[in-house]
């Protein structure tokens, strides 16, 4: 079965900025395709179908796209048309922005647009799945014959009556009622249809048109919604101060899309009111930004051709793209550095773990690296019993003994920790996350005292990705801080940047030291051994996370003695026998036994320079430079992994574990 797609169609549009009369940079545009953009970073499968000029203003409009991840291999190129462009134009007047938009170049006066759409929608209608998600932003006659051929869910965007002039009531009625599941209009198309129709409510609309819900965005003045027959208004708290509101519209609608597809397509009260606080965010995020998708992108920038006006030709300047695990383990140590001085450590001396008897740390992914870490720290400081258990661990297991719970997620509303403990006393459960506090109260109802978010005024930035350096890494720093404390010693900040610096110094001599070796040890097509035991297991599930997660690699966790009881056999079937060794800086007598069998076969040996909790934590930090130099050897962004359709149905699982 194919994958369900989100998919925008029309003809791509090239946006070109100018502030105070002079060009600033270009992006995609339309709205429609703009939508997708939103769409596409939130992890859905995306696709444009449209046509576009072979020109360099369809070089970017194809590009701005493909950049955000969506597929472009249905946008046909003709060479006997210009790319549409449109012009937004901001002048700086006391302090403020104000901005017009055309079809017409600002500067040259002149225009590159077509008005009939050239898509091929029997082309189109062929290609589609039922599954498919359709989002329009006009009704023109080719997009129209899609509308009324196919069975797909449709979401319109309507944010111009221009093309609703020429037509007759009845018209209207029959493009549109019964024909999309959701529909977004602003405030000025709702005016205009009211006083089309002669109606005096948007309630009156919604019966017009009749689909599952209809939202009308009011800018700064929050939403109206209307739902089987039911209307509920949002008001918008704190609005941001704008700088650009271009896109606003655009990125709350797609919020609604993608919330609705996640949610199995079902609409209440309560969902309008999460969505629109989650969409809120968003858009106070875009118009902070300039362009209608700077928020996910800065403009490209373009170099003009001498005398010639760059709506006509310009050269394009290739944008370096960046990769968010380099970006992630560039900022690793501040972030850490501000987690263990931020207001979650101190909550955290509160705990009275002396009188603890049984604790369970709780954690997914990465974050189970970081449950692994202090549950050890307070299994080795207080002798409490502390298990670090999956949330799915937890929901099927008899929990009465238990006297409390750490739940570890970055984000702080993990579904599957708030299910997984929903029968416990939310008093004696502890979260420890980067998120929002207030969100998370919301949310989960546990108390603010309990919610350990070390999250600060100066460290608010989240990491972007699959992968978790920050998640991983800074909880643990925060159990590491309470280690170093009960044992006298007050040079946390200088253990960390001690430990970051030389994994990062190591691995970088390696990795260029042994660079032929290591092309046939880091081969993408096979899998690793990891070996854990004594103080090295948080790295090693942390690593062996990293690496699935990323789909580098396959992975199998050996526990150092318990491979000696038969799982060498499968081992000595292996074509090649590859091993990350993972051990602190004491070698027992059974280690050398075992390094010696394994010596034989390919092995990178990680060593720590420390024993106990301090190996657990040095080589907790390894892990992150060594998957970021496994990165830059593979040239890939390991935190951009691709996935299927199928799978995020499962990523998005709400329900009971």
């Amino acid at each position: 079965m194919k994958k369900m797609s989100v998919i925008s169609i029309g003809d791509l549009v090239t946006d070109f900025y100018y502030k105070n009369n002079k060009l600033v940079g270009v992006n995609g545009g339309m709205t429609s395709h703009n939508i997708i953009a939103n769409i596409s970073k939130m992890g859905f499968d995306t696709k444009v179908f449209g046509v576009v000029g072979n020109d360099k203003a369809g070089q970017i409009a194809i590009t701005s796209l493909k950049d955000m991840g969506v597929n472009v291999s249905k946008i046909k190129v003709l060479d006997e048309i210009n790319t549409r462009c449109f012009h937004v134009s901001y002048l700086e007047k006391n302090k403020k922005l104000e901005f017009s938009s055309k079809k017409r170049c600002p500067i040259c006066n002149e225009k590159k647009w077509y008005e009939d759409s050239l898509i091929n929608p029997k082309e189109i209608l062929l290609e589609l799945q039922l599954e498919d998600v359709l989002i329009f932003d006009n009704l023109n006659s080719k997009n129209q014959m899609i509308i009324d051929e196919c069975q797909n869910k449709k979401m319109l965007d309507l944010g111009q009556f221009f093309e609703l002039e020429q037509l007759t009531n009845e018209k209207i009625i029959e493009k549109i009622q019964n024909k999309f599941f959701l529909i977004n209009l602003n405030e000025r198309v709702l005016k205009y249809l009211k006083e089309r129709f002669n109606f005096k409510t948007t309630k009156d609309i919604y019966s017009l048109l009749k689909p599952k819900m209809l939202l009308v965005t009011k800018g700064k003045k929050g939403a109206e919604f209307v739902y089987e027959n039911k209307v509920v208004n949002e008001v918008l708290d704190n609005p941001a101060i704008e700088v650009d509101p271009t896109g606003a519209g655009d990125a709350f609608f797609s919020i609604f899309i993608s919330e609705v597809i996640k949610n199995n397509y079902y609409i209440d009260e309560e969902f309008i009111h999460k969505t629109f606080k989650i969409a809120s965010k968003l858009t106070s995020k875009v118009v902070k930004c300039f362009g209608a998708r700077g928020h996910l992108q800065s403009l490209y920038k373009i170099k003009p051709i001498e005398n010639v006006c760059t709506c006509k030709d310009f050269e394009i300047t290739l944008r370096k793209q960046i990769k968010r695990c380099n970006i992630n383990i560039t900022h690793l140590e501040k972030r850490i550095l501000n987690a263990i001085n931020s207001s979650a450590y101190q909550k955290l001396l509160k705990i009275d773990f002396q009188n603890l008897c049984n604790s369970l740390f709780i954690g997914t992914g990465g974050s189970f690296a970081s449950a692994k870490f202090s549950s050890k720290v307070i299994n080795m400081l207080y002798g409490t019993n502390a298990f670090a258990l999956y949330p799915r661990e937890v929901y099927y297991r008899n929990n009465q003994s238990i006297d409390s719970m750490f739940l570890f997620t970055y984000s702080g509303t993990t579904n599957d920790l708030i299910i997984s403990t929903k029968s416990f006393m939310n008093q004696k459960k502890y979260i420890i996350t980067k998120g929002e506090l207030q969100e998370i109260v919301t949310k989960t109802s546990i108390p603010k005292s309990n919610i350990l978010s070390y999250r600060t005024g100066t460290n608010k930035g989240k990491e972007r990705g699959f992968l978790a350096f920050e998640g991983a890494l800074a909880p643990a720093s925060l159990f590491l801080k309470l280690y170093f404390e009960k044992n006298s010693r007050k040079d946390i900040e200088d253990f960390i940047k001690e430990c970051m610096d030389y994994w990062k110094n190591y691995f970088e001599t390696y990795f260029k030291e042994n660079k032929n070796e290591l092309k046939g040890f880091f081969n993408k097509k096979e899998g690793f051994n990891i070996f854990v035991g004594d103080f090295t297991e948080s790295a090693g599930f942390d690593l062996e996370s990293k690496m699935i997660e990323s789909g580098i690699y396959n992975c199998l966790v050996h526990e150092k003695k318990n491979f000696s009881h038969g799982r060498f056999v499968n081992y000595e079937q292996l074509s090649n026998k590859k091993n990350i060794y993972l051990k602190q800086k004491t070698t027992s007598t059974y280690e050398r036994k075992l390094l010696e069998y394994l010596e034989k076969d390919q092995n990178l040996i990680v060593e720590s320079r420390y024993d106990g909790i301090l190996c657990e934590y040095d080589l907790l930090v390894a892990s992150q430079y060594l998957i970021y130099f496994i990165s830059n050897f593979l040239n890939i962004d390991i935190s951009k992994p691709t996935y299927s359709e199928n799978a995020m149905k499962i990523y998005f699982y709400k329900g009971d574990l």
